[in-house]
């Protein structure tokens, strides 16, 4: 990933580290950055079809236009990229639209088609399959998710974090997830009260 272009990778990490969906972090401006507060709110969602091209409407549902707080690595990662993308359009001049998209095509500054950047993300994974599994776009949405259940994050933050109506649907998506962390918790609980039972080999 180190290898990969400034705004390939950051989009990455600010998928995985925040669980958003595509057409959400796609449709992210700067202006929905706080670099102060470490806040980034969702209330876009940028789609495609071949009818009416690119397009930016309302969040999936209303529960979905949030405001999530983000770790000092994704606020440091967008702030180089800033820079970064300040100097592509120093560079492309007049070639340069500011459209105020964080995540930009790099040579004109319009933003991005979402199925092209999914093919990104499959080429990338492709040369890489000796050491990555075969995983789309959507899929960091799961790992942000499963890391946050398996890291005893309250279900109602979850749902909160990933926008979801209630609760109730993060429970059902997520169910293996929260049985894992049932069980591990379990275990370590069992641990913490009888420490020496040889019996137990977690």
């Amino acid at each position: 990933m180190e290898e990969e272009r400034i705004d390939f990778k950051t989009a990455i990490r600010v998928l995985v580290l925040t669980g958003c969906r595509r057409g959400e972090l796609l449709g992210l401006h700067w202006s929905d950055v706080d670099f102060e507060q470490s806040l980034i709110s969702f209330k876009e969602n940028l789609l495609y079809t071949p009818e009416t091209g690119i397009y930016l409407d309302t969040t999936k549902t209303d529960s979905s236009t949030r405001v999530i707080k983000v770790s000092q690595m994704v606020i440091n990662d967008l702030r180089k990229y800033k820079v970064w993308q300040m100097e592509r359009q120093l560079v492309m001049g007049d070639r340069w639209t500011d459209t105020g998209f964080v995540f930009t095509n790099f040579e004109t500054g319009k933003p991005l088609n979402p199925d092209s950047f999914s093919k990104k993300f499959i080429d990338f994974i492709k040369a890489h399959q000796d050491d990555l599994p075969y995983v789309s776009v959507h899929s960091m949405r799961h790992t942000n998710a499963t890391l946050m259940i398996s890291s005893h994050v309250a279900i109602t933050t979850v749902a909160a974090r990933l926008g979801h109506a209630n609760t109730a649907t993060t429970a059902k998506i997520y169910a293996h997830a929260i049985k894992s962390a049932d069980e591990a918790a379990a275990e370590t609980l069992e641990d913490l009260l009888n420490p020496n039972d040889s019996t137990n080999t977690a």
